[in-house]
């Protein structure tokens, strides 16, 4: 099976090339065993034209703007006319979507469209007549993958080809329990204090403000507590105006590489999610940072927003979303746990599981055995 999969070259604000980061790379790196796999990388933050290798899949990385689409549509088509795919595979983006449909619909090329967020809050949803066409592509792809149980089945509402739910993973080999003595030593953290985590892009879309502004109250009760932030701001949103990160007891790592992102999990007391209920939380399952959390046993705090809460499994540390209060005091009793165990529940979310699934649903629409 030849499988071009049409994608950005960043998610989660990270570069899934360089970075060998992201559901795109994880979930294709295991079905490239079996199978050829290209992507067609779109580049627009460094505009870039290079060809790459990761895991057994071909990366063709190609410059983007709306300035070059023509040159990238030409390209895009010398390459679907040249590689003789049997499935064309759009995802991160409606306008991938949208293009991954049009020449599927030339070629006659089956097309999976990953739906990994509520498009709807993405950039591209303001251009004019992109949630018209959007909602085509996921009317009619002859596959559609929700990234979580409440995409799926707003996409089902108007389809009758299928529908499957692909939730995102982890890497259970490299996220998993270490010591929090020895993680606290290797990032230079204090080992007296407690440590409450967030891990993730800082926006007020994800409550970040939100969980700042709660710690300094909280720190006002538990003088040792500390509150370990890594990660990048949104750069959608231009908040770092907003989320004040240089403040007392807030230690800032940055934008730090995965072996890192384990060790600033392990040597954590606690994680927080701190959603509020929006049109893009109300549509999370499993994110990466929930899983990830997970792997390492760590007591996370969520909130109620979308079904983040049903994938921890647990009801003691949920908060109600939008109750700041609830929150601080989930948070305080999470302090208090000694020790979490969610091995039982992390099996389904290993990539390896998720690519089989996948890999079934595309063979099903390229009819091949």
């Amino acid at each position: 099976m030849k499988i071009l999969v049409l994608t950005s070259r960043y998610t989660a604000s990270r570069d899934i090339v360089e970075e060998k980061f992201g559901r795109q790379i994880k979930l294709f790196e295991q079905i490239a065993k079996n199978n050829q796999v290209d992507f067609y990388c779109l580049d627009y933050k460094k505009f870039e034209k290079k060809d790459a290798e990761v895991n057994g899949i071909k990366i063709f990385i190609r410059p983007f703007s709306m300035k070059k689409i023509i040159s990238f549509l030409i390209g895009f088509r010398r390459k679907i006319k040249d590689g003789r795919y049997d499935v064309i595979v759009a995802a991160s983006d409606p306008l991938w979507g949208i293009m991954g449909y049009l020449f599927s619909r030339v070629y006659r090329i089956p097309l999976a469209y990953d739906i990994q967020d509520n498009y709807e809050t993405y950039k591209s949803y303001r251009i004019p007549f992109v949630p018209f066409f959007d909602r085509t592509v996921s009317k009619r792809a002859e596959l559609v993958i929700g990234a979580s149980s409440y995409l799926s089945k707003r996409a089902e509402k108007s389809r009758k080809n299928p529908t499957i739910t692909i939730v995102n993973g982890a890497d259970l080999e490299l996220f998993k329990p270490m010591d929090k003595i020895e993680c606290r030593k290797k990032l230079n953290l204090p080992q007296d204090a407690k440590i409450i985590s967030y891990i993730g892009t800082f926006q007020k879309l994800y409550g970040t403000d939100i969980l700042v502004e709660e710690f300094l109250k909280l720190k006002k009760e538990i003088p040792n507590l500390r509150l370990l932030m890594a990660g990048k701001f949104s750069p959608v949103f231009n908040e770092e105006k907003d989320i004040n990160l240089n403040q007392e007891g807030i230690i800032y790592l940055g934008s730090v590489p995965q072996k890192d992102v384990v060790c600033a999990i392990n040597a954590s007391d606690a994680m927080i999610i701190p959603y509020p209920q929006n049109i893009f939380t109300e549509a999370i399952e499993a994110s990466y940072k929930v899983i990830e959390f997970m792997a390492c046993n760590k007591p996370i705090v969520g909130t109620d927003a979308g079904d983040i809460h049903k994938t921890l499994g647990h009801k003691e540390l949920i908060a109600k979303a939008g109750d700041r209060e609830d929150l601080r005091e989930k948070i305080k009793k999470a302090l208090n746990v000694e020790s979490v165990d969610y091995g039982k529940h992390l099996k389904e979310f290993g990539w390896g599981a998720l690519s089989k699934k996948l890999e079934d649903g595309i063979k099903k629409i390229t009819s091949l055995p």
